[in-house]
């Protein structure tokens, strides 16, 4: 599909088609739409080459993640921006804001910018979202999503690890009644992590039934509330082991808010290792997920596909390892809690 055929599918010329993809105001407003409806119709991408040539551009990658307010995503787009520079490499980012919806419309967005690359680090991946950069050649990486490596390159990551860890150390201590704070099923980083608790605890003698795991969404708020609720049981955990650090600072805040004293009452573990694990009182103990490797890995990967323009050639894909960093929100549990 060129220019061409869609000024001839709308009836006009090639010029009026240019400056409606350019945002022109020299065209009628209802020539401009119809042309517009034959764009989507005809799903043409304009090919900005000779364009990026003219002006001298750098070789550009897009770079998809899920929430640009949660800590975790901005260190990776520092990473791997930090690499392409290096490269001499552009770097263009969007987000879904964990909406898979949002994804087609990113990667559209950054496939008619004539990106040479997108790493898709994101957890809500449709295939169909994809397509376009199939269409076009462009290469594409993409985080933990094992379903689609035979297709495109992926950054895994192996969560058992990380849990294994943190249960070894939570049952060392004398836990057993321990709760998993998940976050949205549909996400495949959840899955996976909830799946990595449940088999850890089972490995160490601690899985229960399905009250064992408790839902939130990622964010603060809903480790507070998660909390508050589990203070409402009868018996309520020693131990809680949260699918990220946000929902842990949640929970931490809900247990001094209800007079209860980290870790002497309650043993709290985060995910991911931000920053703010360190700043907290006491510091919290995390399950580290290093930006900096997948960053590495993706943009490695990236590169790759790009120098042998070989966009639709996988290969085993490396694994990237969290590990527990014992911080001051865990210590040894207590048979009777303060009450408050």
């Amino acid at each position: 599909m060129d220019i061409q055929q869609v000024a001839q599918r709308a009836g006009v010329s090639t010029a009026t088609v240019s400056r409606v993809l350019n945002g022109s105001n020299k065209v009628r407003e209802k020539t401009a739409e119809h042309v517009r409806r034959v764009i989507a119709e005809l799903n043409y991408v304009p090919n900005n080459s000779a364009r990026n040539l003219r002006i001298g551009r750098s070789e550009l990658f897009g770079l998809i993640v899920s929430d640009i307010k949660n800590p975790f995503f901005p260190e990776l787009i520092d990473h791997f921006e930090e690499l392409a520079a290096a490269q001499g490499i552009d770097v263009i980012f969007t987000h879904t804001n964990y909406n898979s919806a949002r994804l087609a419309t990113c990667v559209r967005r950054l496939v008619e910018r004539n990106v040479d690359g997108i790493a898709v680090m994101t957890s809500e991946v449709d295939e169909p979202a994809l397509e376009l950069s199939t269409q076009r050649k462009v290469p594409v990486v993409l985080l933990n999503q094992t379903r689609l490596n035979r297709k495109y390159r992926d950054v895994m990551i192996d969560y058992s690890r990380g849990f294994h860890e943190a249960m070894q150390h939570l049952t060392s201590l004398g836990h057993s009644n321990i709760v998993f704070l998940t976050g949205p099923q549909q996400l495949s980083s959840i899955q996976r992590r909830q799946a990595a608790f449940k088999a850890a605890a089972k490995k160490c003698g601690v899985l229960r039934g399905e009250d064992q795991i408790i839902l939130g969404d990622l964010r603060v708020e809903s480790g507070r509330v998660a909390m508050e609720t589990l203070l409402r049981r009868k018996r309520p955990p020693t131990a809680v082991i949260a699918a990220n650090d946000l929902m842990a600072v949640g929970v931490l805040q809900a247990a001094n808010a209800a007079g209860l004293r980290v870790p002497e009452d309650v043993s709290i573990i985060g995910f991911d290792d931000l920053p703010l694990a360190m700043m907290m009182h006491p510091p919290l103990t995390s399950i580290h997920l290093s930006r900096r490797e997948i960053a590495a890995e993706a943009f490695s990967q990236l590169m790759q596909l790009h120098k042998h323009r070989a966009p639709g050639s996988p290969r085993a894909p490396r694994k990237v390892h969290p590990r527990l960093i014992v911080r001051g929100s865990t210590a040894r549990a207590r048979s009777k809690r303060k009450k408050a």
